[in-house]
């Protein structure tokens, strides 16, 4: 098992986004400007933005990033940060998401804003439309995040309750120019759903929106005042046909097939026979566990999966969707694969899964992990009911935490069947 975690430790040192942003600057020109501010929200932006100061210096005027709260203190001297929640907003992210929206307001023509967005950005980075209280949004976002909706559907829905996201901020900033470097944490890297598209056109509707609530039943449950909005007739997300994306230059740094490649790259630096199974890895954990274990056929390897699964939460416990995938494979061992010797690692790249007590990476298990469950007598899928992951592998010390990494790339599993 400590292979895995070596392998693991070695991907994050290697998607630092302050190395990512210092290699991709450094080939850039700019080209000439009045001003430059720099803006942006997530969990990747404070090592973005040292990375920008270091190289820029006194060419920036001035800038707020919104960062998670316990993050280490940024060293920033031109840049201003300011600290919100996460997975859920508060009042701090809103307050800073204004500063955002008026700075990138006052921007002139002939002024450069570089924008530094990553994954996390769509809750640090929070401003509820009039009539709708952060509490309300509060509330329809822990409604979806609960029924299993993926992350574009969340927000779609999140899209168009919002001042500040599905291309507003972009609104805001032009007709100054914009550099909008990106770290994506979205299947497919869509641009208008990585960290809700605040400089990106949004194609998606308020009947979208709708459908959204409707598909997970939650129509009745959200607050009045959402579907109200919903249903208004109230000004859409910014489209593809308007001029204000026309100043605006996007890169995408990094993203789940960047972790996969840098995962294999990691297993053969340690002699590791390895294969990406899959980049791209969405749907119901529990359901892709045993999908994915089917597909392992060869003693020894690493097999290697990214992306971000979902988990439907039924029961009233605690863990997040690594946690959950790696109880599943191990439910899915016990019950028919009946594997003697195995290692299974699954972290979020962010160091944070879901929610539990502490803040947890993941887990790891082998099977040391079945025979303390048999010898504690602990029903795996009466765990996995509860969605209690975190206490299942609290009892057999299989949680893996890391502390906040300064990235948000998804979610790396790693699985060796041993012979």
């Amino acid at each position: 098992m400590s292979q895995l975690l070596d392998i693991a430790h070695c991907v994050l040192k290697k998607i630092d986004p302050y190395l990512l942003v210092k290699e991709y600057i450094q080939s850039v020109d700019l080209g000439g400007f009045k001003d430059m501010y720099v803006i942006g929200a997530g969990k990747g932006t404070a090592r973005m933005a040292e990375a920008i100061e270091d190289h820029f210096g006194n060419e920036i005027k001035g800038g707020l990033i919104i960062i998670p709260e316990n993050e280490k203190t940024p060293n920033l001297e031109r840049i201003n940060y300011t600290y919100a929640s996460h997975p859920y907003p508060n009042s701090n992210g809103v307050d800073g998401a204004k500063k955002i929206l008026e700075m990138a307001n006052n921007a002139s023509p002939g002024d450069l804003v570089i924008s530094l967005i990553s994954g996390g950005g769509s809750a640090l980075m929070c401003l509820p439309v009039d009539g709708i209280s952060l509490k309300e949004k509060i509330d329809t976002t822990s409604l979806l995040i609960k029924s299993g909706a993926n992350i574009n559907e969340i927000n779609t829905v999140r899209k168009h309750i919002s001042g500040i996201k599905g291309g507003f901020l972009a609104q805001a900033i032009y007709p100054a120019r914009g550099i909008n470097i990106v770290i994506s944490d979205v299947i497919g890297d869509d641009l208008s759903t990585i960290a809700s598209g605040p400089l990106s056109p949004d194609e998606t509707t308020f009947k979208d929106a709708y459908s959204v609530l409707e598909k997970y039943e939650l129509l009745d449950k959200v607050p009045t005042s959402v579907i109200s909005y919903i249903q208004g007739n109230n000004p859409e997300t910014i489209k593809s046909n308007s001029g204000v994306f026309d100043l605006i230059e996007t890169t995408i740094l990094a993203n789940h097939q960047t972790v996969a490649n840098f995962a294999k790259e990691c297993c053969e630096a340690n002699k590791l026979s390895a294969e990406i199974l899959m980049a791209d890895c969405s749907g119901e954990c529990r359901e892709k566990a045993a999908d994915i274990l089917w597909e392992i056929n060869e003693l020894n390897k690493v097999y290697i999966v990214a992306g971000e699964m979902t988990v439907t939460i039924k029961g009233k416990g605690m863990g997040g969707r690594n946690q959950e995938f790696v109880l599943a494979c191990l439910n899915e061992i016990e019950t028919n694969l009946k594997w003697e010797k195995f290692n299974i690692l699954a972290i979020g790249t962010d160091g944070v899964d879901g929610i539990c007590p502490q803040k947890i990476a993941g887990a790891t298990a082998n099977e040391g992990t079945l025979r303390a469950a048999k010898d504690a007598q602990l029903s795996m899928q009466t765990f996995l009911d509860n969605n209690d992951s975190f206490h299942f592998f609290e009892k057999t010390e299989g949680l893996v935490i890391t502390g906040p990494t300064g990235t948000n790339l998804g979610d790396l599993m790693l699985i060796q069947r041993l012979g």
